[in-house]
């Protein structure tokens, strides 16, 4: 049965269950998919800062706060206002998924849970082999909060990536009021942005529905050439109501997304080329660079033997030079070939719908399940030199290209494949002390990724950014993987007494992956096949609540979480199958998946005076994952990965809501957290994965990168009758992006505001919304995203190409109005 039909299938088996579970409810269901006691919101435009009752760290944004958000803006970004989030992008939306960045207590987003309406997202990595990054998957204005979990993670979380936190998404229910709404926003950089929705309102008593468009459009805030980002989206949300017995709800999103890449950078780059430095957008130039990178690479082959053939020798004798500033790099030391190409972007068509059904059985039994399915075609686009991208069987590719085609540039390709489906079913019962839940995940799915390249011209790219190319040059390598996971969980609440309150559970997770070769290689052993399984039959969770008064309580929880392996090719993340044959032979009886035990504690205040809560936590993440690259990224080289050791982390976080007079309110959230690498890095080994001569780098004790110690955010807001505005401020210490902290960037302090006028009625008009938001007011110039092309052990001289710097001040306006 393939993927498709097996999805098909899934839903239909869905709808039965529906049909036969519809005729044995007795007592009303709840009927919102949000209905998991949301924590209580002091005022509505500010951040929750409290759970009350909750026995673990948990905080969420309202719907209130996500709509004054700058029209377009990410979820991520917006997710960013809460403590312990480090959250990083290289445009002022956090829409270029390429540099999108987001870290909680020292955990990045690979490592990470995300949901949307407890459908599995995945881990939200650029490259997504499971899943889909949450701006495609619901527009903004379909949002309706979001709830953090930052130490141990909701157990319930449909995930096989989580170690630490876990983030769910909740859209917007149906209205049941007739509506249509239309919302236009411009701003710098050429945007603009058009949003339509249309609500049914309540149809019958029974039904009621909205469907929802946006076409947005704007320019990269740098570069030439091609620098458009586009996107048109479409979602629907019907709810049917079963009469008093249960409540059917169905989500469908189809996501369509192009994206400009922006260069990476390095300390170098900027400093030499300058803050605003990005990729040619010039053919000839283009054209130039390669030649002057093919000449260069000749030179190193002649030096060093043609394995070892790479781009820092020097250029004298050579016939060719790079154009422009980047002619004056260092020919040896900055990596010229490196510090542009022609041009890069990302392509992704999205489907995402799920069928989800919940009733109570009893008055104290209630049973949800949802089936749902998700198809993704995606391609990483990028011109590269040729000669970059040799192959080790193929010493001449350069030269076949250039006479094949008279253009030293191809254009290589990362394809995406994705057809997944599962369904997720669960029983809560509760009574005056017990809240007992327990359920099953169930996923399937076929990921199928390549590396391609493709013809260019000697005088035109002949390829396209915005479309998917077709009849490759050659293909690098293919691969299929057959994906199956299963997560199986029970938790109980009890309440001891009116005081103290006693959580307990466990998951159960199993993962299988089987990868393929799909694509005929002439030198099969360069790269792995075979199956690899993951997981842990028992992954405790535990936690206390007491109640000092019914304002006062103290909290403490502890879980041990897993996190399976990554699907991937050579060159793609910590893939266990980026590598050869007999590496992956060699490491399938040693390696390990990461693993972490976190254990955290606090206290909350919530009543009248505001909201506080304050927390210690404490992880330690064992069995860390790295795939040390055996040469030049770009060419996709098999890379090794090992367990390096672990990771510990200790800090605290407080984050605080005050009213104040007058309709002001204030909230503010400091993190402390240092998490320091509990072993040295050894990055060489043979191809059948054993230590070859120590290369150690000391990184025993040295803080971990992309994890700051200090995070600091705090925001001002103002509502009163009509209008409403808010200023907010995020501070970021150092942070390091080598692994023995020889390179770092500094700490950044950002400042955005935003107001508008709100009014309810404006004769036929209803909801009559204006607004103007700016993104960095004070034009910081700032290191933003990092690791963005990995990290690397070493750079003492600035030189590694990782990097993205923040966007300057930016503007939009909007106009929104409902009928």
């Amino acid at each position: 049965m393939n993927q498709r039909h097996l999805t098909v299938g899934i839903l239909a088996m869905s709808l039965l269950g529906v049909a036969g579970a519809a005729a044995q409810q007795q007592t009303p269901a709840d009927t919102s998919p949000q209905s998991s006691q949301p924590p209580r919101i002091l005022h509505k435009e500010t951040v929750t800062v409290t759970a009350p009752g909750e026995v673990r760290t948990e905080q969420s944004i309202s719907e209130a706060t996500i709509q004054e958000a700058a029209p377009g803006t990410s979820p991520i970004r917006i997710v960013s206002q809460l403590p312990s989030v480090d959250y990083t992008s290289a445009d002022p939306y956090g829409a270029y998924e390429w540099a999108v960045r987001i870290s909680v207590r020292g955990f990045n987003q690979n490592q990470l849970g995300f949901t949307l309406d407890e459908v599995p997202l995945g881990d939200m990595s650029y490259g997504n082999w499971n899943g889909l990054h949450i701006s495609r998957a619901i527009i903004d204005e379909n949002l309706g909060r979001a709830v953090l979990s930052q130490g141990t993670g909701a157990l319930e979380t449909a995930s096989n990536s989580n170690l630490g936190g876990t983030v769910q998404f909740y859209s917007l229910d149906p209205s049941d009021t007739r509506s249509f709404t239309v919302e236009q926003s411009f701003g710098s950089f050429n945007a603009y942005r058009t949003v339509g929705r249309f609500e049914s309102g309540l149809l019958g008593g029974k039904t009621k529905f909205y469907v929802t468009g946006v076409s947005q459009f704007t320019d990269k805030w740098k570069g030439s050439g091609d620098i458009g980002q586009n996107y048109w989206q479409l979602n629907t949300k019907i709810v049917h109501y079963f009469g008093s017995k249960g409540v059917l709800t169905g989500y469908f999103d189809y996501s369509d997304r192009h994206e400009t890449d922006y260069q990476d950078l390095s300390k170098v780059y900027e400093q030499k080329l300058g803050y605003k430095w990005d990729n040619y957008g010039n053919w000839p130039q283009s054209v130039q660079a390669a030649y002057a990178t093919a000449a260069t690479y000749a030179a190193s082959a002649a030096l060093n033997g043609p394995s070892n053939a790479g781009c820092d020798v020097s250029l004298s004798g050579t016939p060719y030079s790079f154009p422009g500033a980047v002619a004056n790099l260092d020919p040896v030391n900055d990596d010229p070939c490196d510090a542009a190409y022609y041009a890069g972007a990302g392509l992704r068509k999205d489907y995402l719908g799920y069928l989800n059904y919940k009733a109570a059985l009893t008055s104290k039994l209630t049973w949800k399940t949802t089936a749902y399915g998700h198809g993704d075609d995606g391609i990483g686009l990028w011109f590269a030199p040729s000669v970059e991208l040799t192959p080790s069987n193929d010493p001449n590719f350069f030269s076949e290209v250039l006479a094949a085609t008279g253009s030293p540039i191809v254009m290589r390709s990362s394809e995406y494949g994705i057809q997944r489906g599962g369904f997720l079913t669960s029983l809560s019962y509760e009574s005056a002390r017990n809240r007992l839940e327990g359920g099953m995940w169930y996923e399937h799915e076929n990921f199928d990724l390549a590396r391609r390249v493709y013809a260019t011209g000697a005088t035109a790219p002949n390829q396209s950014l915005d479309s998917f190319p077709k009849n490759p040059f050659s293909t690098l390598w293919g691969y299929n993987f057959g994906i199956d996971v299963i997560q199986i969980h029970l938790q109980d609440q009890y309440k001891v007494s009116n005081a103290l309150t006693v959580s307990a559970g466990f998951k159960t997770l199993y993962n299988y992956i089987d990868g393929k070769l799909s694509a005929p290689s002439t030198d099969p052993s360069n790269f792995a096949q075979g199956q690899l399984n993951a997981g842990k039959p028992f992954q405790p969770q535990l936690g206390l609540n007491y109640k000092l008064d019914k304002h006062n309580e103290l909290f403490t929880d502890a879980a041990y979480n897993v996190r399976t392996y990554q699907a991937g090719g050579n060159g793609f993340g910590n893939a266990p199958w980026g590598t050869t044959q007999a590496g992956f032979d060699a490491l399938k009886s040693t390696l390990r998946p990461e693993t972490s035990w976190t254990e955290e504690g606090g206290y909350r205040y919530t009543g009248p005076k505001g909201s506080l809560q304050a927390s210690y936590f404490h992880v330690n993440f064992n069995d860390r994952l790295l795939a040390t690259k055996q040469g030049a990224g770009i060419a996709g080289n098999a890379s090794l990965l090992s367990n390096v050791g672990g990771v510990t982390t200790n800090g605290m976080d407080v984050a605080a809501t005050l009213p104040l007079p007058s309709g002001f309110a204030l909230y503010n959230g400091f993190t402390y957290s240092r998490s320091t690498y509990d072993d040295d890095l050894v990055t060489k080994y043979d191809a059948n994965h054993n230590p070859l001569p120590a290369n150690t780098y000391a990184t025993k004790g040295k803080l971990a990168v992309d994890a700051p110690e200090y995070l600091y955010k705090t925001e001002l807001s103002y509502n009163h009758k009509e209008l409403f505005s808010h200023i907010d401020a995020d501070y970021m210490s150092k942070r390091y992006y080598a692994y023995d902290n020889t390179g770092s960037v500094d700490g950044r302090f950002l400042t955005n505001v935003a107001g508008g006028y709100n009014r309810k009625e404006l004769g036929p008009l209803q909801d009559l919304k204006l607004q103007l938001s700016i993104y960095n007011l004070t034009g910081e110039k700032y290191y933003s995203s990092i690791g963005t092309n990995g990290f690397d052990a070493t750079d003492p001289t600035g030189e590694s190409a990782t990097l993205q710097v923040g966007s300057p001040r930016t503007f939009v306006g909007s106009l929104s109005v409902r009928f």
